[in-house]
This record gives C-alpha cells, sequence and structure tokens, in this order.
C-alpha cells in the first residue's frame, strides 16, 4: 500500500494495463461511481495501479474527479487511467 501523496513520485508506463474493452469500460463505470462517492461521502476507494516495472500497488483515496484519461485524488495528485487496474 502507498500513500495517496506518494503517487507523485511514481513511474507509470505508457501503454494500457487493461488490454480487453470490456475491462476498459468497466474501469471508467467504477471510475465514475468512485466520483459520485466522494460526492456524497467522505469514504474513501482502493485504487489499484500497476506501475512502469509490472509491480501492482493499492493507494486509498477519495477520487475528486475524473476527466478523459487523468483521475484527481484528494492532494490535488494525478493517476492516469491506462495505470488502473482496478478500482473498490
Amino acid at each position: 500500500m502507498i500513500l495517496p501523496s506518494d503517487v507523485r513520485m511514481i513511474y507509470f508506463g505508457s501503454e494500457d494495463v487493461l488490454k480487453n474493452q470490456e475491462e476498459k469500460e468497466a474501469r471508467k463505470s467504477k471510475l465514475h461511481h468512485a466520483t459520485m462517492i466522494r460526492r456524497n461521502s467522505e469514504q474513501p476507494i482502493n485504487i489499484y495501479l500497476k506501475l512502469a516495472n509490472g509491480e501492482t500497488v493499492k493507494t486509498q483515496s477519495d477520487v475528486v474527479n475524473f476527466i478523459d484519461d487523468i483521475v484527481l485524488i484528494k492532494g490535488g495528485h494525478f493517476i492516469p487511467v491506462t495505470a488502473i487496474l482496478d478500482i473498490e
């Protein structure tokens, strides 16, 4: 598990970690849902990320906004959507 503030120090790969279009659509849906949760409560979300070196890590944060290919989490840190494996 990494802290949301450590996200700014992580190097993400340039390729999408998901290859299947259905998985990508499910990820997008979960991201939209996560932004709705943020608006209605302070419940943090688990975000599973895949790093450029292939390592998988988890961070727990509020999803503040989701815009096209970038996710903004609490603290003003950005995560590329293509690095997100799953959201719970």
